[in-house]
């Protein structure tokens, strides 16, 4: 038994997992990275198989799955196909505030169908104009009755855009309100007026289609809100940013392995045309090898630790959580440029699919929270100053 192996309640679902990554994912990844097309065929098999209800209790239909398990599913998909990983992260943590906090109404309107793969659900928070401060939003709706009228709601950065059926928004309460007085909305695509604002050309995750979107219309107070108003930093944020810090790490984790195991292939499959020697026999190759297995598992056992400590205790240290996210993606990045100084000329050619791997990898720096405010909001922690501000 390794140190990572799932545990007896865990394996069926994350051979669940390497199944769908090994049939389903892997043989379609270059192809949907090469055209950037939202992996719709990826998404019908994971809802086939009852993915999309992996966190939701099994009494409205879902799997129950724990923290460390949908960490390792994630993962394992990730290193076949990091857009249709990434997608999936996102269905995945838009999905845990609705199930969460939703009302009788919203159990079957949502939650139900979720897990019975009939909905697809995508988170839309960043805004263009203020960058990777998430936390920092202008979209707002107005209260009109029962219902919200959503005014210059302009969202950034959404992945699945267009493809998803549902879009947890989170928005200023009016117009002029204070940062931080945000209420949540489910909103419907099939209920709602939306655009896509600008089409996405990825340098990486080239099929996740996260492209700006403006939402119109007006949302019902019962259906569509999460929460109370002006919910987000008491009940709304705790019930999702948790999640969305582990599972972001579980993605860029599952990169750097699936990298891994490129330049494995490639190491042990290459021979010298002159000697017959295989490439895996040079100590270089070794060293590099040994050092990526180094960073992936250092890596790997602080993730998993903070996943055990969210099932074991409920919660987990916010200075942990976005560590957890840049350790994953600097981890992914280092593993990923080794398997390409290891795959020579042949991957920088497009010969094998490390220049996927390493473009895949490079997205974790830059998608918010970037690493940059990582650091910044660790080392006010580590003062004792606020995060924000």
């Amino acid at each position: 038994m390794t140190l990572f192996a799932p545990l007896p309640r865990q394996e069926n679902l994350v051979k669940l997992a390497e199944q769908l990554a090994g049939d389903v994912l892997r043989p379609r990844a270059d192809e949907v990275d090469r055209t950037a097309e939202f992996p719709r065929a990826n998404f019908d098999e994971l809802a086939k198989a009852g993915l999309f209800g992996m966190r939701i209790p099994a009494k409205w239909g879902g799997l129950g799955a724990d923290v460390q398990t949908a960490v390792m599913v994630i993962e394992r998909l990730a290193r076949a196909c990091a857009s249709t990983a990434m997608c999936f992260k996102m269905h995945s943590e838009a999905t845990e505030p609705i199930w969460r906090l939703a009302n009788p109404e919203q159990v079957e309107a949502f939650v139900k169908p979720i897990a019975a793969g009939k909905l697809l659900v995508t988170s839309a928070i960043s805004e263009a104009g203020t960058g990777s401060h998430t936390w920092v939003m202008q979209s707002h709706a107005t209260r009109n009755g029962d219902k919200y009228d959503l005014t210059e709601v302009h969202k950034g950065w959404v992945t699945s855009s267009g493809h998803a059926d549902l879009y947890f928004t989170p928005v200023l309460h009016d117009k002029g309100a204070g940062t931080g007085n945000y209420t949540a909305f489910v909103i419907e695509k099939a209920a709602t007026q939306w655009t896509i604002d600008a089409p996405w050309n990825g340098l990486g995750m080239r099929a996740n289609a996260s492209s700006p979107m403006t939402f119109k219309g007006s949302v019902k107070a019962s259906r569509n809100r999460l929460g109370d108003e002006c919910a987000w930093q008491t009940r709304v944020f705790p019930a999702f940013m948790p999640f969305s810090m582990i599972t972001f790490a579980a993605v860029f984790l599952g990169i750097a392995e699936g990298a891994c195991e490129e330049a494995m292939a490639h190491v042990t499959g290459r021979k010298y045309g002159d000697t017959g020697s295989p490439l895996a026999k040079l100590d270089g190759i070794q060293r590099y090898l040994g050092e990526m297995r180094l960073s992936i598992d250092r890596t790997r056992a602080f993730v998993m630790a903070v996943a055990r400590q969210m099932d074991d205790e409920g919660a987990a240290d916010p200075r942990h959580l976005i560590q957890c996210v840049c350790a994953a993606d600097e981890t992914a990045l280092e593993v990923a440029r080794a398997a390409m100084n290891i795959g020579g000329g042949k991957s920088y050619a497009g010969a094998n699919s490390l220049g996927r791997y390493l473009r895949d990898a490079q997205a974790g720096s830059v998608m918010a929270p970037t690493d940059d405010v990582v650091k910044l909001r660790v080392g006010r922690l580590m003062l004792g100053l606020p995060q924000f501000g």
